[in-house]
């Protein structure tokens, strides 16, 4: 994707125009509607991701994992200091949710949204064995 500024393919300048425009490209590379808001579901092994701008500044890229259903929900808690996700339980699902929220200016290219969003689903797969190890 060439960007406006003219720069080479796959930068990206920190603005919010290019990472909506990338995530709309992506959404229509997956085969998905782009919508409204624009939301890229990718499956990692058992790990669903879904990756957004932050609804109420979109001054980040808000990633989620969907873990697969495993225990009950006791002990959710943030992840250890420094790994800036938190994994919650959503009730209704009956599963672990992991949140990330990365800055769009710590985005300097396409590849490091791809990479930040393959981090996400490695970190919390992460977790999901260490969680499971435990019980």
């Amino acid at each position: 994707m060439q960007n406006e500024a003219g720069n080479a393919p796959g930068t990206l300048d920190g603005s919010l125009s290019q990472v909506a425009a990338l995530l709309r490209e992506l959404i229509q590379l997956t085969g998905h509607d782009g919508d409204d808001v624009p939301v890229l579901e990718l499956q990692f092994g058992d790990i669903l991701t879904r990756t957004a701008l932050h609804a109420l500044d979109q001054n980040y890229l808000v990633i989620t994992a969907m873990l697969p259903k495993f225990g009950d929900g006791e002990g959710a808690r943030p992840a250890p200091p420094g790994r800036d996700m938190e994994f919650l339980w959503d009730a209704d699902e009956g599963r672990y949710v992991a949140l990330r929220m990365v800055p769009i200016v710590s985005l300097p290219d396409e590849r490091s949204v791809m990479d930040a969003i393959l981090a996400t689903s490695d970190l919390a797969s992460a977790w999901m064995t260490a969680r499971r190890r435990r019980a």
